[in-house]
C-alpha cells in the first residue's frame, strides 16, 4: 500500500505526498475579492512545511455568489494579478496550488454582496434567513459559462488544479439535492434531472480546461437531512462524473441546513467519513480524497497504509499548527497541536465576517506580525498560575530564550480540564497535554506553590512577572446563596460537588449549560434559569443546533427572561414559584483573580497581566493574550 510521504498522480499533475490543505473559508482576503498580503503570508507558511497542494478555499465565480464579505474571487479580469501573486508564492515555498470555483447559491446572501441570490429554488436558507430566486432556464447557460471562464483565469493564474464545487448546499449541490431543488422543469424532479446543470457546467469547465490541468470535484457523501442528498445517490454522481472526465474526488459531508456535519464540532466522531470514502475508492479509479476531524498521526497515515482514500484533505488542523505536515514526516508526533474542533476561532468568525484564526494557535492569520523572534535581553521571568494563557506564557518566553519559572499550586491546564469534563468536550484535553508537552520539553521549571506575596517567588531570581492566576466564578446576591444547598458550576464539572438527584442552575450561558449536560448524562434531573431571553447565547453557530437538541434529548427545562428571587434549603423562587431542588449550581459570571497585581508592581519595574486575570473572556482571548505578551518581552 502507498505511504502519506509517497508521490500521488491526478491526471497529469504530481504531487510530492498525500497532504492536501483542505478548501476552507479563511476570511483573510480583501475586501471585495482581492488576494492581500495577508491570505499569501497564510498560505505559504503551510506550503514551507510539506503540505503538497493548497486548496483555496472558495473562489466566486460572480458577484452575486460569494459568500463572504473577504473571499476571494475570479469573476473579473482584475482578480488576475492577485491570483498570479499567490500561486507564485505558493510554488516558491514548494506546493502546488488548486482554485475550488464555486458560486454560493442560495446560501449566499444580501447582506454581503448586495445582491439577490440565486439558486435551484427560491428556497431560504435557515442558517442566513436569506431570499434567494429561482435562475430560469434562459440564465443557465451563462452561469455554466462563468464558471467556464473562471477556470480559464485560473490557468492564467497558475493554478495547477481545478476543483468543481458540489458540495455544502451551494449553487451546484443546490441543484442536486432534493432538500433544495423544488423545480418542476426538466432541471428538478428525478435524480437524472438534477444532475442535469451541475454536470452542464462540469463539462464546460472540462472543455475548456482541454487537459491543461486535472479538474476535480468536491461533494458531500451525505446531507443529513431527511430529504438531502443521500450516499447512493452520490456515489452515481462520483462515477458519472468520473466518465465526464474528472480526475479526483474529494468529500466532504452537509450542507447549511446540516452545518454540524460540513465543519465538524468535537461532538461528531473524528474521521466519520473514512467508510463513505473506503466504498467510493472501490467503485472509482482516480484518487479518492477524503477529511473530517483527522486530528491523530496514527490515524491520518493509517488512511493511505490502508488503502482507505488516496490523499488527506486537512483544514483546521492547519490553522491549529503550521508544521502538521513536516512534523507528520519526521513523526514528530508529540510537538503536534492538534485542532480540537472548537470552531471558536475559526468557523465563529468567519460567520461573522471576520478573518479566521484559531484559539490555539496566535499566530494562525498573523503570520508576518507575529513572528516569534529570540530576545535581545533573555531574562529570569516568574510566571503565577499555569492555566491555558501561563502554560503559553511560559511556552512563548523559553523558545524566545527566556528563563521561565512557573508557579501553580494545583494541576496544571486550568479551565482547560474544566472545559473537557461534560460529554463530548473531551478534545479540549489535546491542547492542555500539549501544552504541558511543551513546557516540559523546553526545559521550564514548575513549581507547586500557592503565590500569595512576593517572596514566594524569591526562588526564580525573577526580572519580570506575569500574572496568570485567571478567574473565578461570582457569586450573584441573591438570599440564600450561601445555604449548603449551593455549588459553583466548576465545584460539579471538577467533581469535588455532587448531585443526587434535582439541580437547578442558575445561568443559562454555555458554562450553565454545559454543566447541564454533564449532570443530566449522570442521571439527573436539570433546570435552567437565564435571566436573558436565550440560552447558550455565545454559541457558534455549528455548536448551537447541537446543544439545544441536548437540552431537548435530556428533557432539560429551561426558563428565559426571569428573576430568582430566593434560594431556599429545598429549591429557588424564581417569579414568584418554586422549583424544588437538592442542588443550586450557580453559573453566573466570572471575576479576575488579580490580587497579586498591585504587590508584585511595588517589586518590579515589569509586572504583565494575561488572559482571565486581566479580563475574562474565554480561552482563544486568554491565549492571544498570553501570546503576544511573552512574544514582546
Amino acid at each position: 500500500m502507498a505511504d502519506l510521504f509517497s508521490p500521488l498522480q491526478i491526471g497529469r499533475l504530481e504531487l510530492k505526498n498525500r497532504i492536501m490543505m483542505a478548501p476552507m473559508e479563511n476570511g483573510m482576503a480583501n475586501i471585495g475579492g482581492m488576494v492581500s498580503e495577508r491570505l499569501i503570508n497564510f498560505f505559504v507558511e503551510r506550503a514551507r512545511n510539506n503540505v503538497a497542494v493548497i486548496m483555496t478555499g472558495s473562489v466566486a465565480v460572480a458577484p452575486e455568489g460569494a459568500g463572504l464579505p473577504a473571499q476571494i474571487a475570479i469573476y473579473d479580469e482584475k482578480f488576475i494579478p492577485g491570483l498570479t501573486r499567490l500561486c507564485d508564492a505558493v510554488h516558491e515555498a514548494g506546493a502546488k496550488i488548486g482554485a475550488q470555483i464555486y458560486h454560493g447559491g442560495g446560501q449566499a446572501t444580501e447582506a454581503v454582496t448586495g445582491l439577490v441570490p440565486v439558486a435551484a429554488s427560491a428556497f431560504p436558507c435557515s442558517l442566513l434567513n436569506n431570499h434567494p430566486r429561482a435562475l430560469t432556464r434562459e440564465e443557465l447557460p451563462d452561469m455554466a459559462q462563468k464558471f467556464a471562464v473562471a477556470a480559464e483565469r485560473a490557468i492564467q493564474a497558475g493554478f495547477d488544479l481545478i476543483e468543481v464545487h458540489f458540495a455544502h448546499g451551494y449553487l451546484l449541490a443546490g441543484f442536486l439535492s432534493p432538500h433544495s431543488n423544488h423545480r418542476d422543469d426538466e432541471y428538478g424532479g428525478s435524480f437524472e434531472n438534477r444532475c442535469r446543470f451541475p454536470f452542464e457546467v462540469l463539462d464546460a469547465v472540462i472543455r475548456t480546461v482541454n487537459g491543461r490541468v486535472p479538474v476535480s470535484i468536491r461533494i458531500s457523501v451525505q446531507e443529513f437531512l431527511d430529504d438531502g442528498l443521500c450516499f447512493e445517490d452520490v456515489k452515481n454522481i462520483c462515477l458519472q462524473a468520473e466518465r465526464h472526465g474528472v480526475q479526483a474526488v474529494s468529500i466532504t459531508a452537509g450542507c447549511y441546513d446540516s452545518i454540524h456535519t460540513s465543519i465538524q464540532p468535537m461532538f461528531i466522531p473524528r474521521a466519520f467519513l473514512i467508510p463513505y470514502a473506503e466504498k467510493l475508492k472501490s467503485l472509482l479509479s482516480v484518487p479518492v480524497i477524503v477529511a473530517g476531524r483527522l486530528n491523530d498521526a496514527h490515524l491520518i497515515k493509517d488512511i493511505i497504509a490502508s488503502g482507505k482514500a488516496d490523499m488527506v484533505a486537512i483544514g483546521r488542523g492547519f490553522f491549529a499548527d503550521s508544521e502538521l505536515a513536516e512534523k507528520l514526516r519526521t513523526d514528530n508526533y508529540d510537538d503536534i497541536r492538534y485542532c480540537v474542533a472548537c470552531n471558536q476561532g475559526c468557523c465563529d468568525h468567519i460567520f461573522v465576517g471576520d478573518a479566521a484564526t484559531c484559539m490555539l494557535n496566535a499566530r494562525a492569520s498573523f503570520e508576518q506580525e507575529r513572528q516569534l523572534l529570540p530576545s535581545d535581553t533573555p531574562r529570569n521571568i516568574a510566571i503565577i498560575g499555569a492555566g491555558p494563557a501561563g502554560l503559553e506564557a511560559a511556552r512563548v518566553a523559553a523558545i524566545r530564550g527566556h528563563k521561565v519559572t512557573l508557579y501553580e499550586q494545583e494541576e496544571s491546564g486550568g479551565k482547560l480540564s474544566l472545559l473537557a469534563a461534560p460529554p463530548e468536550k473531551e478534545s479540549f484535553l489535546l491542547f492542555r497535554d500539549y501544552l504541558k508537552r511543551q513546557v516540559e520539553k523546553l526545559g521550564i521549571t514548575i513549581v507547586k506553590r500557592r503565590v500569595e506575596n512576593i517572596l514566594d517567588i524569591q526562588d526564580s531570581q525573577a526580572e519580570a512577572v506575569i500574572i496568570s492566576t485567571g478567574s473565578r466564578q461570582t457569586m450573584p446576591p441573591i438570599p440564600g446563596h450561601d445555604l449548603p444547598i449551593v455549588s459553583f458550576a466548576e465545584d460539579i464539572l471538577a467533581r469535588r460537588k455532587s448531585v443526587s438527584h434535582k439541580a437547578v442552575i442558575i445561568g443559562g450561558g454555555l458554562v450553565g449549560v454545559e454543566t447541564a449536560h454533564f449532570l443530566a448524562d449522570q442521571g439527573v434531573r436539570v433546570t435552567i434559569l437565564e435571566a436573558l431571553d436565550h440560552i447558550a447565547k455565545e454559541a457558534g453557530a455549528t455548536y448551537r443546533k447541537h446543544i439545544l437538541d441536548v437540552i431537548s434529548r435530556y428533557n432539560i427545562q429551561t426558563h428565559t427572561g426571569v428573576h430568582v428571587e430566593r434560594i431556599l434549603p429545598d429549591g429557588v423562587i424564581f417569579d414568584g414559584k418554586k422549583e424544588c431542588a437538592d442542588t443550586v449550581v450557580i453559573a453566573a459570571g466570572y471575576r479576575s483573580l488579580n490580587e497579586l497585581v498591585n504587590p508584585m508592581k511595588e517589586h518590579f519595574a515589569e509586572v504583565y497581566v494575561i488572559g482571565d486575570a486581566r479580563s475574562p473572556k474565554n480561552i482563544l482571548q486568554a491565549v492571544h493574550d498570553a501570546y503576544l505578551c511573552a512574544a514582546a518581552i
